[in-house]
């Protein structure tokens, strides 16, 4: 009886690690960039100076590439590149951006 137990207990607990191994990995996967380009490519999405970087992520999607141009104490400079678009953004504003 003591054997039984003791099977009974060992299987439900694989049973038990192997759902939340999986509950796990479901909470934590990416999403996948290819739907995020696609919507974006379906929708004409305009971006205006003096958005932030969070709105232009929420509108655009992840840039391609990412540079810092300049970086001091007081003042980040990035440029941001989306296809043939070039945003460039100081201290996570957007100042400018330029069409290639």
């Amino acid at each position: 009886m003591k054997k039984f137990a003791l099977v009974f207990l060992v299987f439900l607990g694989v049973i038990l690690g192997v759902w939340l191994g999986i509950e796990n990995r479901k909470l934590f996967e990416l999403p996948v960039p290819e739907k995020q380009s696609q919507k974006n490519a379906q929708q004409e999405v305009e971006i205006a100076v003096g958005m932030e970087t969070w709105q232009v992520k929420q509108a655009l999607g992840v840039p391609e590439k990412r540079n810092v141009v300049l970086a001091t104490k007081n003042m980040r400079t990035e440029e941001w590149i989306y296809g043939n678009k070039c945003l460039y953004f100081t201290n996570g504003v957007l100042t400018s951006w330029q069409e290639r």
